[in-house]
């Protein structure tokens, strides 16, 4: 389990590197300012996920899943428009994405107390 969880983890950082420096050049991809700062700040909080899901916080796990949700979405949508990078964003996702799924489908779940 502490397999998969780390391994989603760094997939989840390095896709969120990848993501921060979008707002202040998107290698000519011709994205609008505002949604490039929200592609930056998916790359923040996808950090402060990841950072989350190795000290095993509790919500850490439906975050680092909804990050990696967006980034498929981005990643098959730069595929669409031919982007650089389309590729490697959407293998980074799938990993990410596909192992925190993967976890959480393992991970113990908490009993719950007789009424």
């Amino acid at each position: 389990m502490r397999t998969i969880r780390y391994t989603a983890a760094v997939a989840t950082i390095v896709m969120s590197l990848l993501n921060l420096p979008i707002a202040f050049d998107d290698g000519g991809a011709g994205i609008t300012a505002p949604l490039a700062w929200l592609i930056s700040l998916l790359g923040v909080a996808g950090i402060v996920a990841a950072v989350a899901l190795l000290r095993s916080v509790a919500w850490a796990t439906p975050a680092v899943i909804t990050v990696g949700a967006l980034n498929l979405i981005g990643a098959v949508v730069a595929l669409v428009r031919s982007s650089d990078g389309a590729i490697i964003g959407l293998v980074l996702s799938a990993i990410g994405t596909g192992l925190a799924i993967a976890y959480a489908m393992r991970r113990p779940t908490a009993a719950t107390p007789a009424r």
